[in-house]
């Protein structure tokens, strides 16, 4: 069964390919309804680029929905002159066939006609599965375009979003950069959790992600006191997004008080100024129509 949304964005094709291409916008667009995190031993690109990569899919960031494999390709434009097609033909432990085409159109004001097509075929009893999940796409990518209409209304009002979105991606590297370096020293280790406590502090999403990361850490080093930190740290972090009450630049550590805002240190202030200029989202050029 096919799916076919079209919605205008406030923003010209230039700027909504950039955006196509930085994988910490998809997770944004994506996101709260379903939440994608790589296979284990991989970690999240900086950008899409055609291949293939694994991926894990928890709906509403709770429930698991198995893997799925996201198949990256760039197909030409249907007219002269045109913007290519981003396409996406994966396949998963519940989807036999997940064939996602997202096409950019310029519009005579300045805005971008932006289009989702997807085919999808269930694997299991798919005489009942297909249509339901057809009807779950409908939903999923109307989302999805909302999300994309908010984004960019923000980038036309002045770019606050792609702010958040930096941030993101740049809180991803960091534990990217933790997770790929397993033999470093622990206060070494430790600083790269706490330059993404530092960074993701102020979205609920990512100040409990480094949270977690850290009660992972203290728990792998046989660290009671840092586990138990955490936990209590844990367990205060929707209270203090609920009252916005967030002590900035506080590096989020058992030893230093969880109510307490703070200058970071010169070293992870290091590594939060390199993760934001290793994930800077390059425009796309006039000219170059790599979507």
């Amino acid at each position: 069964m096919r799916v076919h949304l079209s919605t205008p964005l406030s923003a010209p094709p230039e700027w909504v390919a950039a955006q196509l291409q930085s994988t910490a916008v998809f997770r944004h667009i994506t996101a709260p309804l379903i939440q994608f995190h790589p296979a284990r031993g991989t970690e999240w690109p900086t950008h899409w680029a055609p291949g293939e990569l694994a991926l894990h899919m928890r709906l509403l960031g709770v429930l698991p929905m198995g893997p799925q494999t996201v198949r990256i390709s760039i197909e030409p434009a249907a007219q002269r002159g045109g913007w290519p097609t981003l396409r996406d033909n994966g396949e998963g432990v519940l989807m036999r066939r997940w064939d996602h085409r997202i096409t950019l159109q310029p519009l005579s004001d300045g805005r971008t006609l932006y289009t989702d097509d997807i085919e999808v075929i269930a694997r299991h009893l798919p005489w009942l599965m297909t249509p339901l999940s057809a009807l779950f796409a409908q939903v999923f990518y109307r989302h999805r375009q909302r999300r994309w209409r908010q984004l960019a209304a923000q980038h036309a009002a002045g770019g606050a979003a792609p702010t958040a979105l930096h941030r993101c991606a740049a809180f991803n590297h960091l534990l990217a950069s933790f997770a790929r370096q397993p033999d470093a020293p622990p206060a070494q280790r430790w600083r790269w959790l706490e330059a993404a406590h530092v960074l993701g502090q102020t979205s609920l999403p990512l100040h409990w992600r480094s949270h977690t990361a850290m009660l992972r850490y203290a728990l792998a080093l046989g660290d009671a006191r840092e586990a138990t930190g955490q936990l209590l740290r844990l367990a205060l972090v929707p209270l203090g997004h609920l009252l916005a009450r967030l002590p900035l630049g506080n590096i989020g550590r058992s030893h230093v008080s969880a109510f307490r805002p703070m200058v970071p240190a010169a070293e992870v202030t290091v590594l939060m100024d390199q993760a934001l200029e290793e994930t800077a989202i390059r425009p796309v050029q006039p000219g170059d129509h790599g979507v």
